[in-house]
C-alpha cells in the first residue's frame, strides 16, 4: 500500500508520530512517501522529501498555491493510494488540492489539536470553527489522538461522529536508568512557542523555587521564543534555577536526570513528550487542558486556573507530587503500558489507511 505523509509542522509530537509511522512501515507492508517543510528546524531524515512552500501559508498564499502542481505530480508518479495530512497547514493544503483535483486519493487528517481550542475571543474562535468544519468535508477520516480532542470536535460540530476515530499516540518502550541527584528537578520537553506557554513555565518556576529552594526547572526544546525566555530568566536572576537548554537530539537524557515532568501547554492533541515521560515512570504536573486530562490518573496533578492563580495552592500541588513521587511513578508506568504503546498506534492507523482505500 502506498501512502503519502504530508506535514508542515515537522517538529515536536507531530514529528514523532510521522517518524514512528515511517520506522514501522516496512513491518506493516506500507510504502511511505513523506513530504515535510524544513522551517521548524528539526533534523530531517534523508529519505523524506522537503518543500518549504508548505510553510508559505498564510503570508505567501500564491507561493503556497504553487505547491499544488508539484503535489499532484508526486501523487501521480508515486501512485499514491492515500494521503495522511498532519496538522492544520497540511490539512489546508489537501483541502485546496481536493478542490483543484477532484479525483485525488482519499485523505486522512490528524489535527494534533485544533486551533480553535485556545480562547482567542468569540469572533476569531467562531471563524476558526467554521473553517475547521469546512475542512472536514474533504477528509475520509479524522484521527483524534485523545478522547478529549474528539469530544471537543464533536461538541463543536467540527466533524461527524461517523467520520471521527480516536487513536491514542504511542511511544516505544525505552530502556532507561534514572540518574540520582540531590535536588528536585522538573523538566519539560517542548517547542518554545505560544502553544507550549514557556512564560507560564517561568512564572511557576519562579514561585516554586522560592518556596522549595532545592527545586530546579529545565526546558528542553528550540523555538521562536527561546531567546526571549532565556533573557527573562537572566532578568529574574534565576539562571541557577531555570534553564532553557534548546534543542537536544536525545531528550530521554533529560528525562532520566529529572524527577517530575511539568508541562504548561495552552492546548494539546496528545503530547508525545508526556507519553515519553510516563514511559520513564515520571509523575506529572501538567496544565488542565484537552490532551492532558487523560494522562493524569493517580500519577500527578492537573494545574487548573484556580491552582495557578493561588500561590498557596500551587505550592501545595507541587509538594503533593514530591511527597507521593514513588506511587505516582508506578501509576505513570502502568498507564503507559496499558494505553500508549507505539505498536497499538501503528496498527490502528494502518487499519484506517486500509479502510480509507477500500472506501
Amino acid at each position: 500500500m502506498k501512502v503519502l505523509e504530508i506535514c508542515e509542522a515537522y517538529g515536536g509530537g507531530v514529528k514523532r508520530q510521522i517518524d514512528y509511522l515511517n520506522q514501522f512501515a516496512n513491518s506493516k507492508n506500507i510504502e511511505m512517501t513523506t513530504l515535510v517543510s524544513s522551517k521548524r528546524g528539526a533534523e530531517i531524515p534523508k529519505k523524506y522529501l522537503v518543500d518549504d512552500r508548505l510553510s508559505a501559508f498564510p503570508r505567501h498564499p500564491f507561493r503556497y498555491l504553487s505547491l499544488m502542481k508539484c503535489l499532484h505530480r508526486l501523487i501521480d508518479q508515486k501512485n499514491i493510494q492515500l494521503v495522511h495530512a498532519h496538522s492544520t497547514i497540511a490539512g489546508i493544503a489537501m483541502v485546496v488540492y481536493k478542490m483543484r483535483y477532484h479525483d485525488g486519493p482519499p485523505v486522512v487528517f490528524t489535527p494534533h489539536a485544533y486551533f480553535s481550542e485556545v480562547d482567542r475571543g468569540w469572533y476569531k474562535n467562531g471563524i476558526l470553527k467554521i473553517a475547521e468544519k469546512f475542512m472536514s468535508h474533504f477528509f475520509t477520516k479524522v484521527i483524534h489522538v485523545s478522547a478529549d480532542e474528539e469530544g471537543y470536535a464533536l461538541a463543536n460540530k467540527i466533524v461527524k461522529q461517523s467520520q471521527s476515530v480516536v487513536i491514542n499516540n504511542g511511544v516505544p518502550f525505552h530502556e532507561y536508568e534514572k540518574i540520582s541527584h540531590a535536588n528536585t528537578d522538573f523538566v519539560n520537553v517542548a517547542r518554545c512557542d505560544f502553544q507550549k506557554n514557556p512564560q507560564l513555565f517561568i512564572k511557576i518556576a519562579q514561585r516554586i523555587t522560592k518556596a522549595i529552594p532545592d527545586s530546579r526547572f529545565t526546558w528542553v526544546g528550540d523555538g521562536p521564543m527561546l531567546n526571549e525566555c532565556r533573557a527573562e530568566v537572566i532578568r529574574l536572576n534565576l539562571e541557577d534555577k531555570i534553564q532553557f537548554v534548546g534543542f537536544r537530539a536525545n531528550p530521554y537524557t533529560y528525562l532520566e536526570q529529572a524527577d517530575i515532568f511539568c508541562s504548561t501547554s495552552r492546548y494539546e492533541g496528545q503530547p508525545f513528550s508526556v507519553l515519553e515521560a510516563i514511559s520513564e515512570k515520571m509523575p506529572l504536573i501538567i496544565t488542565d487542558v484537552i490532551g492532558h486530562k487523560e494522562l493524569v490518573n493517580d500519577n500527578g496533578v492537573l494545574l487548573t486556573d484556580e491552582i495557578i492563580g493561588d500561590d498557596t495552592k500551587l505550592v501545595a500541588a507541587f509538594q503533593t507530587v514530591i511527597k507521593h513521587e514513588t506511587e505516582y511513578s508506578q501509576a505513570s508506568y502502568q498507564l503507559f503500558t496499558k494505553k500508549y504503546d507505539v505498536m497499538n498506534m501503528v496498527d490502528a492507523i494502518e487499519q484506517i489507511y486500509l479502510s480509507g482505500v477500500a472506501a
